[in-house]
């Protein structure tokens, strides 16, 4: 039995928000399709289509009713247009949760990525209760360690072939910001 976890808040920090993922969404679903990166690590559908882009927002939404975690868009505070998404998804380990994110190109370099991050950490250590945050990320990712490492991370290790992706699999990166 999957038990619904409650709604994670909209945060921002004047700059940068997270929120939940709305129908209107979809050109950022659309943009996140067209980069090469994105679709091969995450479920945005390869092959966009409107349906396919709709179908996607709407399993964001039943992360966090499934139980499995939360999905939100990240927005451009000023405009509250969606430039990406950051995902916290439950471990198996009690207190514990995964992060990931992406950026569509254009948002990427403005910050938005960091300040995202940020916002959700602090969440997610405050009044989410989690005592670890934990990234994986590919060992060429060198923007998103970069990321990481500015929002407090801290780099433990590296789990061999452990990434798995259409195309073959990849060593990862573990990095971990504690209580």
């Amino acid at each position: 039995m999957t038990v619904p976890l409650p709604p994670m808040p909209s945060l921002s920090d004047g700059e940068t928000g997270l929120r939940a993922w709305r129908l209107d969404d979809i050109d950022c679903v659309a943009q996140a399709a067209e980069d090469a990166r994105i679709p091969r690590g995450t479920t945005v559908p390869e092959a966009f289509t409107t349906d396919a882009g709709l179908a996607w927002i709407e399993r964001q939404w039943s992360r966090t009713s499934g139980g499995e975690g939360w999905s939100s868009a990240i927005v451009d505070a000023r405009t509250d247009v969606a430039v990406g998404c950051l995902a916290l998804l439950l471990r198996r380990q009690e207190g514990v949760v995964g992060i990931g994110y992406w950026l569509v190109p254009e948002a990427r370099g403005h910050g938005h990525a960091r300040r995202a991050v940020a916002l959700a950490v602090s969440w997610a250590l405050g009044d989410g209760a989690f005592s670890r945050v934990e990234a994986w990320v590919e060992p060429g990712n060198h923007r998103s360690v970069a990321v990481l490492t500015v929002c407090g991370f801290e780099l433990e290790g590296r789990l061999r072939s452990f990434l798995s992706f259409a195309d073959g699999r990849s060593d990862a990166l573990v990095l971990s910001r504690v209580r």
